[in-house]
């Protein structure tokens, strides 16, 4: 299957006097499979619509395979059919009165190829989304589940140079939506294709991305691996938005600055040790962030050095996989999630720590 890179260049889309995407720029490797992550209206399906044709941006360009898709200067904008790619949708349009196999078939027969090339690609197709068995049933006849598969099969089909999904597990329930993350990884590391993914949800661009963008309000907030962005978020939105963590408030103390690890000191005169994820804040009052996860709770006082405090238990909150606590520290409350088998008890005198690794000084 062909692959072909996409390089997307100060792209804006406006409608009417809103600017739904303000300059973005990034490019995606061929066969690399980046996501668009963020919420709901800021931007990043948009952005998929652009890249595949059926929105006409303001200004900008957008490459495909190294040629321009479209461009403002000098005008350029080559129809969604011509484009080489192929869209999973939400919705997966599937066609009910047709059979799996037609369905899956049928961007091959509009591009009149040999039936025999048909058969063989469709079967192939089905084969690699676990549906060979059900070529022949009614397509209204399936489930949820298998109707997404059906749409990954007729969208990878006809070998697109880039696959491009739109939100395409949101429909499924919630243990569905996890098992297919794992399919369409392993589909990807199969085809070896370009993708772009749009999507809400962290734990889905956490699972399945190369790469992710995220992004706020039509612009980039931070571009990353799954684990920079989790780990080392830029600014207060990236850290609130992917994953849970806690933001401590205090000012530099560059006199106490050495080893390449940044110290600030809270209002109640703890210091925290932790690095620079960027750009250097302005000013003496800067924030840090720290993961619900990455932080410790034990009785006895730990070794380490450095980001060791003493705590009280408020509350103790099971969830199942982990156990979340709510501990008083230095005048707040900071969150600690914990996959432990000896529970801590509300009131318990504890030590929190954290990695200096995991603290992060955020950008203003």
């Amino acid at each position: 299957m062909a692959r072909a890179s996409i390089e997307v260049r100060d792209l804006v889309v406006r409608y009417g006097g809103v600017v739904a995407v303000r300059g973005v720029t990034f490019t995606v490797g061929a066969g690399e499979h980046l996501t668009l992550l963020g919420p709901s209206g800021c931007g990043k399906t948009t952005t998929l619509r652009a890249i595949a044709g059926l929105e006409k941006p303001a200004s900008g360009e957008i490459r495909i395979g190294g040629a321009p898709v479209f461009s403002s200067s000098p005008a350029v904008n080559v129809p969604a059919e011509r484009r080489g790619l192929s869209m999973v949708f939400q919705s997966y349009a599937i066609w009910p009165h047709m059979s799996v196999f037609d369905n899956v078939a049928y961007g091959l027969r509009v591009r009149k190829r040999p039936e025999a090339e048909v058969t063989a690609r469709v079967r192939e197709a089905l084969d690699l989304v676990q549906l060979s068995e059900l070529g022949a049933r009614s397509a209204s006849k399936l489930s949820g589940g298998q109707q997404q598969r059906v749409a990954l099969a007729r969208a990878f089909v006809f070998s697109p140079s880039v696959l491009l999904f739109d939100e395409p597990l949101s429909n499924l329930d919630a243990k569905l939506r996890a098992e297919m993350r794992v399919e369409l990884k392993e589909l990807q590391r199969r085809l070896d294709i370009t993708s772009v993914y749009v999507t809400h949800d962290l734990e889905e661009a956490l699972a399945i991305s190369d790469r992710i963008v995220v992004m706020r309000d039509g612009a980039i907030e931070q571009i990353g691996s799954p684990g920079e962005i989790y780990d080392r978020p830029r600014n207060t939105f990236v850290a609130d938005f992917v994953g849970s963590a806690n933001l401590i408030r205090g000012r530099r103390r560059a006199d106490l600055e050495r080893d390449g690890l940044v110290v600030i000191q809270t209002q109640g005169g703890a210091l925290v040790h932790g690095t620079a994820s960027g750009g250097r804040p302005q000013g003496d009052d800067t924030l840090m962030a720290v993961r619900t996860v990455r932080l410790r709770l034990e009785r006895a006082r730990p070794a380490t050095q450095v980001n060791v405090w003493p705590a009280r238990i408020r509350r103790r909150v099971f969830q199942g996989d982990f156990t979340q606590y709510h501990v008083d520290w230095d005048g707040r409350v900071l969150v600690v999630r914990l996959a432990t088998a000896e529970p801590l008890v509300e009131g318990d005198e504890v030590f929190v720590s954290a990695d200096p690794r995991y603290c992060v000084l955020l950008e203003e």
